[in-house]
This record gives C-alpha cells, structure tokens and sequence, in this order.
C-alpha cells in the first residue's frame, strides 16, 4: 500500500480513527478522575556556603551535594516527625495508618528535586486541600532551615534561605487532566492508523452514526440493480423461446401443398 492509497483509507475510515480516539479519551478521563485531585504549593530555598577561598568549581560541587542531601532528607521518617510536630497547622489525619503508610503517603505528598549545581532547591507539596499545602510547605522549609545542622556536618557554615514562599496552585495539578488528554489522543492516534492499515477490510469499521443510512443506501442500490436484472430475463427468455420448428409439418390446403 503506497501512500496516496493510505491517504486515502483514512479519508475514508475517518470515522472509524474518531471512534477509537473519542473512547480512548473518554476511557483516560474516567481513570484520572478516579484519583484524588490535588492541588500544588511550590516553593524555592537557597544553600549557600563560607568556603573561604575555595574556588568556582568547588563550590558548585559542594552546593550539588548538599541539595542531593537535603532532597533526600525530606523523604526521611525524622524529617516527616519534625515537619510533623512544627507549629504550623497540618492535618495529621491525612497521614494515617501504620508508620510505613504515613512514609509512603509523606513521600507522594512532598516532592524535592536539586536545579544543576546552583545550589537551589525547588520544594512540591501537593494535597487535596490548598491549604493544607501551603502549611505542609511553610513547615517543610522551617524543618531544612532551622534543622539543617542535623543533616550535615559544616554547621554554620552552610545558610539555607528562602528565595521563593509556597504558591498554591489556583486548579488541581494532580492528575493533569490535560496532560493525560493530550498523551491519549496522540497514542490513541497512532493506534487508529495501525489498526486501519491492519484491517483495511469495511466489515472493520467503527461507526457512531450513519451507519443506518448507509445501509439503507446499499439496500436502495441492491433493489434497483435487481429490478433491472428482473427486467432482463423476461425479454431475454422471450427472445430465446421463439425456436424454429423444424419437424413442423406445412398446413394449408392441397394447392399450397402441392405448390
């Protein structure tokens, strides 16, 4: 199958690739939807570091290392009890279950990721309430500042400051509806011209609407080819029937017999 003749399969099984990409999407949404929507607080901390004379690059790699330490830390248990039992207003009721969980849960709400070897921290919180982000956040960056000596070994040296405060986001980021719409239509896409390209046949299509009517068409072209073909036979078979009679014997009087 060349190319013009692809092109045209999916002109004429468009409505088939409609059809797989509506359910495809319909399908994605409901299984989005059967998590629960979650919205973000973001927010940005600073490490920054009395080296001395020590040069560019190593302090790039110090400030690399150190926010790979914090970015694991916030994942910790220890981390989660201090985050837990600072004075701002978090829900403890969230975390619930046995201690593993409460981790686990800890660990999908509060995401923590190092941007190259600037020393800057970028901190996600994500829960169903805003503002029980924004108070998991804010405690989130009390915990790094105030305690950061328990996690490292330079002491005062090392500064932690907060470059960005938590921004709740205004709509649910978590599931990203639009994001999982868009993958699905794409995939869904691709899948549709695999799937005519592979059953090319009619008795495969996929239709919504006119179905009916085309079958109605083909039903008003199968009966009008059929009153032509009964029209056919009869003059044909008259046609036909008209044999000479060779056998036949002559008939009329004795003088046109004799003749």
């Amino acid at each position: 199958m060349d190319l013009k003749e692809f092109l045209f399969l999916i002109k004429r099984k468009r409505q088939s690739i409609f059809v797989i990409m509506l359910a495809t999407l319909i399908f994605t949404l409901i299984i989005s939807l059967l998590f629960p929507l979650r919205y973000e607080a973001k927010s940005r901390l600073l490490i920054t570091q009395d080296t001395g004379q020590a040069d560019a690059y190593t302090m790039s790699r110090s400030n690399e290392y150190l926010g790979n330490l914090f970015t694991q830390v916030t994942s910790s248990g220890s981390f989660f009890d201090l985050s837990l039992s600072s004075p701002y207003n978090i829900d403890d009721s969230y975390f619930s279950g046995t201690y593993a969980q409460q981790i686990k849960k800890w660990r999908n709400t509060v995401r923590t990721k190092t941007v190259a070897d600037s020393g800057i921290i970028e901190i996600s919180v994500y829960h169903t309430v805003p503002y029980q982000a924004q108070q998991i956040a804010l405690a989130v960056n009390e915990v790094m500042i105030s305690k950061k000596n328990n996690y490292q070994a330079n002491g005062d040296k090392v500064r932690i400051s907060v470059i960005d405060q938590p921004l709740v986001s205004s709509y649910p980021v978590k599931p990203n509806l639009v994001q999982n719409a868009g993958l699905a239509l794409i995939f869904s896409f691709i899948f549709s011209l695999f799937f005519i390209y592979i059953f090319p046949e009619e008795r495969y299509d996929i239709r919504l609407f006119g179905h009916k009517k085309k079958q109605h068409k083909l039903k008003k072209r199968e009966e009008a080819t059929n009153t032509v073909w009964d029209k056919l036979p009869s003059s044909t078979n008259k046609h036909n029937n008209q044999k000479p009679q060779e056998n036949a014997s002559p008939s009329g009087n004795i003088k046109n017999i004799l003749q």
